[in-house]
């Protein structure tokens, strides 16, 4: 066991010239543990070496680390200041961020993570948070620069390419966003919302077959609601398709009968 080695005392430091006791090897010690998972036995390193030389800001942004590891928040926000206060890095203004984020505290959140992308740019989540938190701002254009710098390598996340989609709706790019969209769903296919919203769009763009196709999904993934059965007939009655127009008419009047029933059952 890693702490199963002997720790010493400042004063029994000062004595030794042993150099499995200086700061270093201990912090190496507890960056072992923490890669073990063994948190409890990193914190308890960390501190040693930084009771010995506090001087090192790694020092304290792997102890903030596993404090963040344990769910330990404040101690883990305490140090990763205290790191940046000793010398400002990226990968803790990203962390700090992170940790607001996800907190839902997006002022402090957008603060540090604007911080570390002006010191690196290709930080794990960073340009999807900051996006994220530009969306809700309504900053358009900056969410969307955020959404494409995070996609430009490929990502297996959905939600970053159904937001890059929405972002590029509310800016009017319909095509940017069904492409995105189709992104989305190459990692999110059961998501029916994920179609209605390709409905909307090809209704946007007046492409009624598409939107036909689309609220059929939706439809058929499980949502078989009657508004989403009224505006699948009203595009097979524009488009000419007058049997389907009637077997959804008759699918809507039969919804409507078994709602009657259930709200007279509730009474």
């Amino acid at each position: 066991m890693l702490c199963a080695i002997a720790m010493f005392s400042i004063a029994s430091y000062a004595q030794t010239t042993d150099p499995t006791q200086t700061p270093s090897a201990i912090f190496k010690s507890g960056f072992a543990a923490y890669t073990m998972f063994d948190y409890n036995c990193a914190i308890k390193q960390f501190n040693t070496a930084i009771s010995i030389d506090n001087s090192k800001n790694y020092f304290y942004y792997n102890r903030g680390m596993a404090y963040r590891a344990m769910g330990n928040l404040p101690m883990a926000i305490a140090d990763l200041k205290h790191s940046n206060d000793l010398r400002p890095t990226a990968e803790a203004y990203y962390q700090l961020g992170v940790i607001y984020f996800e907190k839902n505290d997006y002022a402090n959140a957008q603060t540090e993570l604007e911080n570390a992308k002006q010191l690196r740019d290709d930080l794990d989540r960073m340009n999807f948070c900051l996006g994220m938190i530009y969306y809700k701002l309504e900053r358009l254009e900056d969410a969307l620069m955020c959404f494409n710098a995070y996609t430009a390598t490929p990502k297996n996340y959905a939600d970053a390419y159904y937001y890059k989609g929405l972002t590029e709706a509310k800016l009017n790019m319909y095509n940017e966003a069904l492409v995105s969209f189709k992104q989305a769903l190459r990692y999110k296919d059961s998501d029916w919302k994920l179609y209605y919203k390709m409905y909307e769009f090809y209704v946007a763009l007046d492409d009624k077959q598409n939107a036909l196709n689309s609220i059929t999904m939706v439809i058929e993934i499980g949502e078989k609601k009657i508004e989403y059965y009224e505006k699948r007939a009203e595009l097979y009655k524009e488009l000419g398709f007058d049997f389907k127009y009637e077997e959804d008419m008759a699918d809507i009047k039969k919804l409507k009968e078994t709602a009657s029933i259930e709200t007279a059952s509730a009474k």
